[in-house]
Parts: structure tokens; C-alpha cells; sequence
């Protein structure tokens, strides 16, 4: 990680024990790309539980809300919308910005905020929609760190937060996320991972939990700051490297 032309944190936990098996940079608050989808969904289910939400409830695309790399709601197929389930569903498995969009619309970033706030992320926070450049250049973008991941992720594993139905929800979106040049990059076997990564210009994360049979852990790797040219797929290469390294030390304690 010191030799990667990029800057870079990492936090591995085995979930059986809670004990952490590697702590680098893990409190540092990075921006934090599509990793905040997490906390969102979260946020979201949380209101479908107390009632203030229903994930059969239709939401509409505002042309505010729309962004041009969408590959669900393109010309001709669900243009004008879908259920909150569908939005979550494409927010997690295609990382889909436009369905994003209709969300953090649905929720508002104070919700959202003070629901990460009450969670114990410290390190959290939304204040933009994705592809927002002109926020970003006005100071105003999403943050998080490998820690506040973890705590997302270890929540739900441990049942303390949501109830069961709606933690499967979350779980079955996390498990199917289409997106596995990162952790799983250099993963021979089929274990099953719950995870989202987040990529931008110079920056790729990746963060979630391999349900290893006798030895589930959390790994989130995340990188910034990296290099111009051939970016991600460097990062990305880094982000497997590692993941592999872990993946390896933690099957053969099992």
C-alpha cells in the first residue's frame, strides 16, 4: 500500500470474533463515491419498517434526477419510473446514479444525515446527488471511511438494525451487485460477498463482508488520490491484491 502511486486505508474484522485483523489509515474520511449507496439503503429500509415508506410505492424520475450513464432507465424501457424496491434494487446491484438520484430525493440529506448520525457514522455524510459537478466545485460531496463501512455492514450482519425480512432485502441486493473487478478480482472460489464498491477519477473503493462458512470477515480497501492515466484499473488491481492477501490468511485459519 506505501509503494501504490495512490493514497490508501484499509479495515479487515472477522465478524465471529469481532476482532480486527488489519487497521491502515481505517479512521480516515475519504469521498466517498457509490460506497454511500449503503447507508442510503439502510436509511430507506428504516423508514419502510417504521411505515413512513412502502417499497411497492411508485416513484417518478424528475429530469433533475436523471443522469445519462443510467443502463436501467433508458429510451423505451421504465423512463418513467419504478417502485421504491426497483430503485433500491438497481442503487445496489448496478450502482444505477439515476435511481440513486430518485431516492436521495425521496429520503432528503438531512434524513439521511441524522440516520447515519444515530447509527454511530461518524465519518458520514451526503451532501450531494451523484454525477453533481457543480456541487462538487462548490465545496459540497459525500464522505465516509473504512470504519463508518464497517459499521454499516457489521449492523447488519448482526441483526441490529431492521428487521429480518428487510435485513434479507438489503442482504439479497448487496450479494447480487454486478461489479466484481475489486474484492472479489483474484477470488478463485465462490463465496458468496456482500458488497459495494464506488469508483470516481482518482478514487476506488471497495467495502463489504465474504460470508466465509467458519470465518466471515469484513474488508473494505479504499484508494484516492491515484493516477491519471488507467486509473481505476490500477486501484482496482490493488484493492484485489489485498483482498486475495486476507482471503488466503483468513481461509487457511478456518
Amino acid at each position: 500500500m506505501d509503494a501504490f502511486p495512490a493514497k490508501s486505508a484499509l479495515y479487515c474484522v472477522d465478524l465471529t470474533t469481532q476482532t480486527p485483523i488489519a487497521a491502515i489509515r481505517e479512521t480516515t474520511r475519504v469521498v466517498s463515491a457509490s460506497t454511500i449507496k449503503v447507508p442510503i439503503l439502510c436509511c430507506a429500509l428504516q423508514d419502510v419498517m417504521e411505515g413512513r415508506l412502502s417499497l411497492q410505492q411508485s416513484l417518478a424520475i424528475t429530469p433533475d434526477n436523471f443522469c445519462d450513464d443510467t443502463e436501467v432507465f433508458e429510451p423505451g424501457y421504465r423512463r418513467d419510473g419504478a417502485t421504491l424496491w426497483e430503485m433500491l434494487y438497481w442503487m445496489i446491484v448496478s450502482s444505477d446514479n439515476t435511481a440513486t438520484n430518485t431516492v436521495i430525493s425521496l429520503l432528503g440529506y438531512d434524513h439521511v444525515n441524522r440516520y447515519c448520525e444515530a447509527i454511530g457514522l461518524s465519518q458520514t455524510s451526503l451532501q450531494r446527488k451523484m454525477l453533481d459537478y457543480q456541487a462538487i466545485a462548490e465545496g459540497r460531496n459525500n464522505y465516509t471511511s473504512p470504519l463508518d463501512l464497517y459499521r454499516v455492514f457489521s449492523l447488519l450482519y448482526r441483526g441490529e438494525i431492521l428487521t429480518q425480512s428487510l435485513r434479507d432485502v438489503a442482504f439479497d441486493f448487496l450479494s447480487r451487485c454486478r461489479s466484481t473487478d475489486a474484492l472479489q478480482r483474484y477470488i478463485p472460489d465462490p463465496v458468496p460477498v456482500l458488497h459495494k464498491p464506488g469508483g470516481l477519477d482518482h478514487l476506488n473503493h471497495d467495502a463489504g463482508i465474504f460470508l466465509l462458512k467458519d470465518r466471515p470477515y469484513y474488508l473494505g480497501v479504499f484508494t484516492w488520490d491515484g493516477p491519471a492515466l488507467d486509473g481505476q484499473p490500477q486501484q482496482n488491481r490493488l484493492i484485489g491484491q489485498l483482498s486475495r492477501m486476507v482471503y488466503d490468511a483468513m481461509k487457511g485459519e478456518c
